[in-house]
């Protein structure tokens, strides 16, 4: 999604959230920060130039501590990895190529 989107679905989320039982919050911010973790461990979301360009690990302790910016920050740039808009870090550019 691109970011104006990603910030108007988790403003989404948390407007849906406050017409849950108090509990269900907790479990959906603890599920989309799973989820961001799992899915970018996928698209290798490390290996890319941003500030959000973590591990899974951290990604999901950082999406859960700050999950209003962290989440929708996830959501812009797993955008632009499958859009191909996301640069790689140097360390990893060339790789996937065949060596001549």
């Amino acid at each position: 999604m691109k970011t104006w989107q990603a910030i108007l679905f988790t403003l989404a989320i948390i407007i849906a959230t406050m017409f849950l039982p108090q509990g269900i919050t907790f479990f959906v911010l603890l599920g989309t920060s799973i989820w961001a973790a799992i899915d970018s461990s996928k698209i290798d979301l490390y290996k890319y130039k941003s500030g959000i360009a973590l591990k899974p690990v951290v990604l999901f302790i950082g999406c859960v501590l700050l999950w209003i910016i962290g989440f929708p920050w996830y959501l812009s740039m797993r955008y632009k990895i499958k859009n191909g808009l996301a640069q790689l870090k140097n360390q990893y550019k060339g790789e996937g190529e065949i060596a001549k």
